[in-house]
């Protein structure tokens, strides 16, 4: 009988377990979706093309096939952000060789700036846009190869760079950096 009740217990917790890792590959909504328990949640919307996106805060619908209050569609009425593409940079970073000397190494980088144009001061960043360039290149020289490792090296590298674009351009229009490539070698 023991055995019975063990066996039944571990078929249980197969069946639990396979229904957990089915809802985190696709998704709590799906998988509600497919046992019929729910939709989209309401902070998401679907398009005609059935891609799925945010509302942000401000936008209002109607009821009436997600128009707002003055007939624009809920993606029409979100302003897209420009983005300034940086010419490749190439700098020189310091390493530190097998026997503990320091070494030279390339650190190339192709990059893009998200900024919001709709701030004061964004006109300014397409004009000082080579003085962005020359800020961003004096930073990365003065790394190490180990600042760049890792996830944690990324994302502070993509701080430190957004902070100097926000000083360079004395505004906050700048919202991310995105990086395409990098490559140390």
């Amino acid at each position: 009988m023991k055995k019975i009740v063990a066996i039944l217990a571990v078929a249980l917790l197969c069946a639990v377990a396979a229904i957990g890792g089915a809802a985190l590959a696709i998704g709590p909504s799906t998988m509600l979706k497919m046992v019929g328990l729910g939709g989209d949640t309401p902070a998401e919307t679907q398009d005609a093309e059935g891609e799925k996106y945010a509302k942000a805060d401000g936008d209002k619908d109607d009821g009436h096939g997600g128009k707002d209050e003055h007939g624009k569609d809920g993606k029409e009425a979100k302003a897209k952000m420009p983005v300034m593409p940086f010419p490749e940079i190439i700098v020189n970073v310091t390493d530190t060789g097998p026997q503990g000397g320091k070494t030279s190494r390339f650190l190339k980088l192709n990059m893009l700036m998200v900024y919001d144009d709709t701030l004061e001061g964004a006109d300014r960043l397409v004009a000082r846009e080579i003085y962005l360039r020359d800020s961003f290149q004096d930073f990365l020289r003065q790394l190490h190869v180990s600042d760049l490792s890792g996830s944690y090296g990324l994302a502070m590298l993509k701080t430190e760079l957004l902070r100097r674009a926000r000083a360079v351009g004395h505004t906050e229009a700048p919202r991310e950096i995105l990086i395409a490539d990098m490559v140390v070698q």
